[in-house]
């Protein structure tokens, strides 16, 4: 008796009489077979010696990531992580901006936590900053993956510092910025045109830091319907400038002085200065405000007004003694961040004269692949003393010509989003774009 195999190129013939001739080569044929996958399998060996890391840097380049960093595996859920990564970023003295880039270990790598910090100066480029975290991620992580087998693929290089002594500061740590914009749109019976124009200068010190702006607004629309012979033209100016200077008194405290000018049409203001001194607490030290901070602030002081048109209370011009006390508060952990405030103004002649302002902004990972976002705004206003004498026309209260008695304002934003499947995510594809 003859049997064919022709998917395994052998033939047995006579098998009752040849048992071990064709069990040997079978059992040559399923080596051969597992030496051809062995390559394969290595190399999923390697790929779970790699560490999984979730980074949360909203505002990272993540495919670049991808790429430099290929001894992790990026997972999208935390839950799946062994570390985590947070970058925030504040600005520095120079206008750049200083990174804190928060490692936490997770699973078994609970309680090695650390955080590195780097600095950018105000003209980096995009790709200047992505350097800079790149290779920050790539020093945090060491700890991490010296751990595992992993290891023995890294190697480790030095790059002798420049010698070189550092440029003379020509500025002397001032920064100035000029900034400008305009816009225009319309079609047959509308037309819209805007321009903003801003100035600051500043600098920056460990112990105070002061600073310098002015800028203005214009915008103006009309409309125009032929079949009923309307025209409506409406126009608001608005001009500001500020001057503060904050000093250090301690870890936890600070002072400030704070003047401010301004000219509004909308808000019916001819001109209104304000000079306010205000002391500040922050119940953690300053160092850890990228992480946590909770802050106590009080100012009060002068402003004096000249309105464009009388108020309802039959002023012109008055002189006005004002207070404000807020809590602000935000925290940047593992779970997501929250920040939040509540400010109350009052007038000293009048208590009752007041507005509190709530603020609340927050972004909280539920459970595993769920995030709920939450932006959320409320006022309560009882110190409009500027509103015009007079009845509001048609076209000022759907244009919102100029400011309108109200008791209160809010606005509300609220998110999920929910992400399941492969927890890995280490494949860059740029074809049509991401």
């Amino acid at each position: 008796m003859q049997y064919f195999y022709p998917e395994s190129s052998y033939i047995c013939i006579n098998l009752t009489g040849m048992k071990n001739t064709c069990l040997f080569i079978l059992v040559m044929m399923v080596s051969v077979f597992l030496m051809g996958q062995s390559p394969s399998l290595n190399k999923a060996t390697a790929g779970s010696d790699k560490i999984r890391v979730y980074f949360d840097c909203a505002y990272c380049d993540m495919n670049f990531i991808k790429e430099e960093i290929g001894f992790v595996n990026n997972v999208r859920d935390r839950s799946e992580a062994q570390v985590q990564i947070i970058m925030t970023s504040e600005m520095n003295g120079s206008g750049g901006a200083r990174y804190s880039v928060m490692f936490y270990g997770l699973k078994n790598f609970e309680g090695i936590d650390d955080t590195l910090a780097f600095s950018v100066p105000s003209d980096a480029t995009e790709e200047m900053i992505r350097d800079k975290y790149i290779a920050t991620f790539k020093l945090g992580l060491m700890q991490y993956v010296i751990k595992t087998d992993a290891a023995s693929f890294l190697s480790i290089q030095y790059n002798a510092p420049d010698t070189t002594a550092p440029p003379i500061d020509k500025w002397n740590n001032w920064v100035a910025s000029v900034s400008g914009s305009f816009y225009l749109n319309g079609q047959k019976s509308y037309k819209s045109l805007s321009n903003y124009n801003s100035f600051n200068i500043y600098k920056v010190l460990p112990e105070w830091k002061t600073s310098f702006s002015f800028g203005n607004s214009y915008s103006e629309s009309s409309y125009s319907y032929e079949e009923i012979d309307y025209y409506y033209k409406s126009i608001n100016r608005s001009i500001y400038s500020s001057a503060d200077y904050i000093g250090s008194i301690s870890n936890h405290w600070s002072w400030g002085l704070f003047g401010a000018a301004n000219s509004s049409t909308y808000s019916n203001i001819n001109f209104s200065a304000t000079l306010t001194p205000g002391i500040e607490y922050d119940i953690f030290p300053y160092k850890e405000a990228t992480t946590r901070q909770v802050r106590c602030v009080y100012t009060i002081g002068p402003k004096y007004n000249i309105y464009n048109d009388t108020t309802i209370f039959d002023k012109t011009r008055e002189l006005l003694f004002a207070q404000t006390l807020g809590v602000a508060a935000e925290v940047v952990q593992k779970w997501g961040s929250l920040s939040g405030s509540v400010t109350g103004n009052t007038y000293m002649h009048d208590l009752s004269k007041n507005s509190v302002d709530v603020y609340l902004n927050t972004s909280f990972r539920l459970f595993k692949g769920l995030e709920l976002s939450v932006y959320a705004y409320y006022s309560m206003i009882h110190d409009q003393l500027g509103l015009p004498k007079g009845d509001v026309s048609q076209e000022e209260l759907l244009l919102q010509q100029r400011q309108m008695q109200t008791q209160y304002s809010y606005y509300v934003s609220l998110g999920l989003s929910y992400t399941f499947g492969s927890i890995y995510n280490t494949v860059v594809n740029p074809r049509f774009g991401n």
